[in-house]
């Protein structure tokens, strides 16, 4: 399964398959757009679109698993590996390292707002998971002017 990220995005053209077009921008308000595209099957969009509305509120896999309706978190397991070719855990983790990424490179918010926004407990947290998932500390990651592609592939 292909999964894409383009950050820093102004104006976004979405056509759909019955015709209509779509567009999404972010102008009015002088902000950017994160883009994220993943290609599904149409059979399990259901599944897809329950996961993309609940991650963000979700803080481990067994509450995503039950804000999508699934009591068996094993079996929420399996379709979720069927779909996005991972663990939701890891998933989970990816999707939180580029969110932490974004903010760093670009916002000038303070890691004591990085890390309430992103659900992390406090400052010390968010700084563990930077070491672990990037291998740098939060500053590193928003000085390193090397890492900032316009895409990002999953």
């Amino acid at each position: 399964m292909k999964e894409i990220i383009y950050i820093d995005v102004k104006e976004c053209i979405l056509c759909f398959a019955y015709g209509k077009q779509k567009i999404v921008s972010a102008q009015e308000s002088g902000d950017f757009l994160i883009v994220y595209i993943m290609e599904y099957r149409p059979e399990e969009l259901n599944f897809v679109e329950l996961v993309l509305k609940n991650y963000r509120n979700s803080k481990t896999v067994e509450d995503l698993s039950i804000r999508c309706g699934y009591l068996s978190t094993k079996t929420f397991t399996r379709h979720f590996k069927k779909n996005f070719d991972m663990s939701p855990k890891q998933w989970m983790m990816e999707m939180k390292e580029n969110e932490v990424r974004y903010y760093l490179k670009n916002t000038d918010y303070t890691l004591t707002k990085i890390a309430a926004l992103l659900g992390f407990a406090n400052v010390s947290h968010l700084w563990n998971f930077c070491i672990k998932m990037t291998g740098m500390p939060p500053n590193k990651i928003r000085e390193d002017q090397f890492d900032q592609p316009t895409e990002e592939k999953i």
